[in-house]
Order: C-alpha cells, then structure tokens, then sequence
C-alpha cells in the first residue's frame, strides 16, 4: 500500500496540475482561494511566493499554513514562517514539509526584502531544498528565488518573480525546473480587488489564473479563483480580529483528482 501511495505521489508530481512539486505551492490558504494567483500579495505571505511583498510587514508576523492536496493525508504541505522588519528592511524565515514518511521534500528559506521607494519593491530569497526518500537517503540542493513588486498607480500594481534560476538536477530523469510568475492587480475600490497573474514552469504549458477578493465588512474577505489551464476552481474566506489575527481557510475543487482543503493562521504585531 505504501508503495502505491509513493508511485502516486510521484505521478501526480509528473502531471501539469501538481508539477510545481512542494517547493513552489506552499503558502495554504493564504494563495489556495485564489487559485494561488498571488504573486502580487504583501505581507508575511509574500515570503512563499514573492518576497518583495515583505516590504509591507510593519514590524514582526507569523504565519502557519497547511493544505491537503486532493484530500490526501499523504500529499499534506505544512509551512511555517515568519518576518521582522529592520531599519536595512525585512527579514523572513519559512520551513516547509510536503509529503510523507516514506518520501518527503523540505524547503528552508532565508528571505530579504526592502523598499526602493513608495512605488517599487524588490525581495529575493536563499533556498534549501532537501529531497527525503526511505532506504535511498536524502539529497540537499540549494537554489534562490527573486521578486519585484511596482505600484503604477493607485489603482494598478505589477508584480513578477522568478524561482530557481536554471535547471538544477535531482537525478538523471529529474529536474527542478525554473519558474516564472507575472502578476497585475487592480483595485476598483476599497472592498475589491482583482488578480490576473501568467504562470511558466519552464518544461510546462503556460498557466493563467484570475481571482477576486471581496471585502464584506472588516472582519471577513470573500476570496474567488480559477486557473482554467489545471481545471482548478478556488473558494476562500478570510476572518481578521483585532488587526492582529488572521485566519483564513480554502478549498480548490478539481473534478479530477478531487478536492483540496487549506487553512492559514497569521499574526501581525
């Protein structure tokens, strides 16, 4: 049975859907009722996908996040970060685990980010990625990841990234691959905003995604998403207490391979 899940695992890491593997879909709810279009997010939760957005953590956040990919206990990713903001910038640390006894991949974080001016950020990050296989041993790679966020204006922001820069090989039959995330939010009004974001894993068809946040009332954010390149279709809710706790939590259904719950606890001080 063991065995199975393991070749199951590691078909699904095959498929366009999930290629992405654990390093680059962590973050939970936090991106999940978006369809993870969230390269364009500030925040503690910028340090999963764009660094450059922990330029807007004022003084210090935490964040903890887990999803079950398709429902399943073995394809858990649980993360963990957090970030302090200094006089030079910020700086944020992250750890995440996806996978299981028998084989699992691990992700450490070093992030830096800072301000250019009012209008431009820039973040980037030192990556360790560790590769678990039972009997087989581990394997550590290290790579890094860079991001820019640019205000246009009021209404208009622009957001890009980059992980892992060239090809970097696990084996002779696979690679983590470079990937590309080009963001644009706009923002209507106060209680609205909306994402567009293209997504290039390098040996991949390019994705497209698009979601809306809807703030109801102070307390709760209403989160829609797709991304029509995987099939995937996202709800989220987000409830804010006392501008210090979030918790946000999230489902993408997929007719497929089935459905995946996240949840997201954060804390700004």
């Amino acid at each position: 049975m063991i065995r199975l899940i393991f070749i199951f695992c590691l078909i699904l890491s095959s498929l366009p859907l999930t290629g992405q593997s654990g390093f680059t879909t962590i973050g939970g709810a936090n991106f999940l009722g978006y369809s993870r279009a969230g390269v364009n997010l500030s925040g503690i939760e910028a340090i999963y996908l764009n660094q450059a957005g922990l330029s807007e953590v004022k003084n210090f956040a935490f964040d903890v996040s887990a999803e079950k990919r398709f429902n399943l206990e073995e394809l858990t990713n649980i993360s963990i970060a957090g970030a302090k903001t200094f006089a030079f910038g910020t700086v944020g640390v992250l750890l995440s685990n996806f996978g299981f006894t028998e084989y699992n991949e691990q992700k450490f974080g070093l992030a830096y980010a800072r301000k250019l001016n009012r209008n431009i950020s820039l973040g980037g990050q030192f990556d360790l990625l560790r590769y678990n296989v039972d009997k087989l041993g581990s394997k550590n790679l290290f790579s890094f990841e860079l991001g820019m966020q640019l205000k246009l204006s009021k209404d208009f922001s622009l957001a890009t990234h980059v992980f892992s820069p060239g090809n970097i090989e696990v084996s002779e039959t696979t690679e983590i691959g470079t990937r590309f995330r080009l963001g644009l939010m706009y923002k209507p009004s106060e209680k609205v905003f909306l994402l567009a974001e293209l997504d290039k894993l390098i040996y991949r068809p390019l994705e497209y995604k698009v979601a809306v946040s809807y703030q109801a009332v102070k307390e709760l954010q209403i989160r829609l998403g797709i991304n029509p390149s995987t099939e995937i279709y996202s709800f989220g809710i987000l409830f804010q207490f006392q501008d210090k706790y979030k918790v946000a939590s999230a489902i993408a259904l997929n007719n497929n391979l089935g459905n995946s719950p996240a949840i997201s606890l954060q804390y700004n001080h």
